[in-house]
């Protein structure tokens, strides 16, 4: 059992070295009030002073009971005693705090203007229903809109969304802003792509990514690892597009839509390293039955981030163009095309036909129609120019590749449309941004 002298020091937390200058300070007090030699220059042992705590001591000599009684106002016999448990109650009752009315007046101030504070960074909810509302109307309005007037509204509700953040502190309505902001940067970062700023979409894309992070969202950052495999195999980088794209699958959450848009990402990657087994393994599942699977942005929001049959069978006739595989290719771009002759004029977006007309234009020339691929590329080339996004550029251009083969060379039909085509892209929407636009590889799309 402890003495009363080890319970003291331990209430007081004192060790060694604190006591030491504290029984020195009472030691010369003493000399100063009664003259006596024996308190001048006193000294103490460590080992002694752990005797002490222990009990395994005799009565000290003089000057040190007269020391203790100083320091502790109690006789030396008894703080050498162990302790007892009334003792020990009375030092546990010591250590609690003693509460006065002020202080507990105090305390509920202090609480008040704290939760004052915390309410007045409170949006309300009506703010932010109005804001999510907003962003779905837009991201929908991206399949009938021109890009460089989704990128200025989106803009907007970015910054809408980053100011809200600012003003609330509840983090649920922080999780719903987060999200806003991270699918507002996503729209922003695919207008930027079809504007022809490679750089921006990047930036933007990655913005997206980190949002959803912090969202925890899964098909949010399902949907931008995805198009940033997309940016990396345009920015010629087909190794870093499948790191991506694996990386993409990995998130939980995404329902079968998210999941064949990750597919024909993932086909496309392939084709461009010429890994013709594993794009066409990926084809097989973007093509797969979807189910009843479905996810809050992919399904839920829709709009640019759907990814309906139609774009489906359009992004893999890219896919089967640069694996050669012209008939496959020409078959899935009229699979395209017939797929979006049955869908309602604000369902599928205006350049999903253009794509999928110009893959069908590049297919057939792979097998000499030369007519045909005209045909083809009549309501593409008529395309207003805001429409000529850098997917679409991208498409048309590999029609003027395949044109300028020997076996078209010199005729007169495909000298007129390479014509046509150099019209075409050079009043495209990436000449919008002017000349210091970072110029796209041009032989694949953006879907």
């Amino acid at each position: 059992m402890s003495t009363l002298f080890d319970a003291l020091l331990a209430q007081a937390q004192m060790e060694f070295r604190d006591f030491l200058a504290d029984y020195k300070q009472a030691a010369a007090d003493l000399y100063r009030k009664h003259d006596d030699l024996a308190f001048k220059n006193v000294t103490l042992t460590e080992k002694t002073f752990g005797r002490w705590r222990a009990g395994n001591v005799a009565r000290p000599h003089h000057p040190t009971p007269a020391i203790l009684k100083h320091m502790f106002d109690m006789p030396v016999h008894e703080l050498l005693a162990p302790c007892t448990d009334e003792q020990a109650r009375a030092l546990r009752a010591a250590l609690a705090p003693v509460l006065d009315e002020r202080e507990l007046a105090m305390t509920a101030r202090d609480a008040r203007a704290h939760a004052a504070d915390a309410a007045s960074q409170l949006l309300p909810d009506l703010s932010l229903d109005q804001l999510e509302d907003d962003l779905v109307r837009l991201v929908r309005a991206n399949t009938t809109t021109p890009p460089h007037v989704i990128f200025m509204q989106a803009k907007e509700l970015l910054g809408l969304a980053t100011v809200m953040l600012d003003r609330t502190q509840v983090l649920s309505q922080r999780g719903r802003l987060y999200l806003v902001a991270g699918q507002a940067s996503a729209l922003l970062g695919a207008c930027a792509f079809d504007l022809g700023s490679m750089p921006t979409a990047v930036e933007l894309m990655r913005a997206a990514a980190l949002y959803a992070q912090v969202a925890e969202h899964g098909p949010l950052q399902a949907y931008a690892h995805g198009y940033l495999a997309l940016l990396s195999y345009w920015n010629g980088n087909p190794v870093h597009a499948v790191r991506q794209i694996e990386q993409a699958q990995s998130f939980l959450g995404v329902g079968a839509t998210g999941k064949a848009r990750l597919a024909a990402i993932a086909a496309r990657a392939y084709a461009h390293l010429g890994r013709a087994d594993e794009a066409q393994a990926a084809i097989e599942r973007s093509l797969a039955d979807r189910g009843p699977t479905l996810d809050d942005l992919h399904d839920g929001v829709g709009g640019e981030f759907d990814f309906s049959l139609e774009r489906v069978a359009m992004s893999n006739s890219a896919t089967l163009l640069l694996l050669r595989d012209g008939a496959g290719a020409e078959a899935s771009a009229r699979r395209s095309l017939e797929l979006i002759t049955t869908q309602s004029s604000d369902s599928t977006p205006l350049v999903v036909a253009p794509q999928a007309g110009a893959d069908l234009a590049t297919a057939l020339l792979m097998r000499r129609d030369l007519d045909g691929a005209a045909d083809a590329l009549v309501p593409v080339l008529s395309l207003p120019r805001e429409w000529r996004g850098a997917g679409l550029v991208g498409r048309v251009n590999a029609v003027r590749t395949e044109l300028a083969a020997p076996a078209f060379r010199d005729t007169p039909a495909a000298r007129n449309l390479m014509e046509q085509i150099d019209d075409f892209t050079l009043v495209a929407a990436p000449r919008i941004l002017g000349p210091g636009a970072v110029r796209l590889a041009i032989d694949g799309g953006s879907s």
